[in-house]
This record gives structure tokens, sequence and C-alpha cells, in this order.
């Protein structure tokens, strides 16, 4: 009973302690790529298709709250 049992995935260390890249810390830095994942040089197809994959998801999940909200009002 005296053996710790080390879990790798809560003892997960980072390789290069000393590798800090500041520049994807913040978020009002600017220096993050692959945003929404669109990374520099990306294909304009591959840019599109992952505009309009969020925004068909935007559209779906308020027709699904809007059809929640008329079954509720509905019911009561």
């Amino acid at each position: 009973m005296s053996d710790r049992i080390i879990i790798p995935v809560l003892n997960k260390r980072s390789e290069d302690p000393n590798n800090k890249n500041l520049a994807c810390n913040s978020c009002g830095s600017g220096g993050c790529h692959g945003g929404f994942g669109i990374k520099p040089g990306s294909e304009k197809e591959e840019v599109f298709r992952n505009i309009f994959l969020y925004l068909s998801m935007g559209i779906v999940i308020f027709v699904v709250a809007y059809l929640i909200t008329r079954i509720l009002s509905l019911i009561s």
C-alpha cells in the first residue's frame, strides 16, 4: 500500500518548460492563428466550408431552441 500510483494524464508535464509562446497566451495579442479552424494559408474552399459549418450549426441551435419554446408554450 506504500506504492504510489502515478496517473500519466494528471501528471503530464511539458517537454520544455522554458518554451513559453507568449503570443498565443492571450486573445488580444493578435498572434494566435487557427481561430475557428482557419489557419494562415488555408484554401478558400476550406475557409468557406468552416464558416458555413459554423453558420449552419448556429441556425440549427436557434431553430431547435425556438421549437422547444413553442412546444413548451403549447403544453402549458
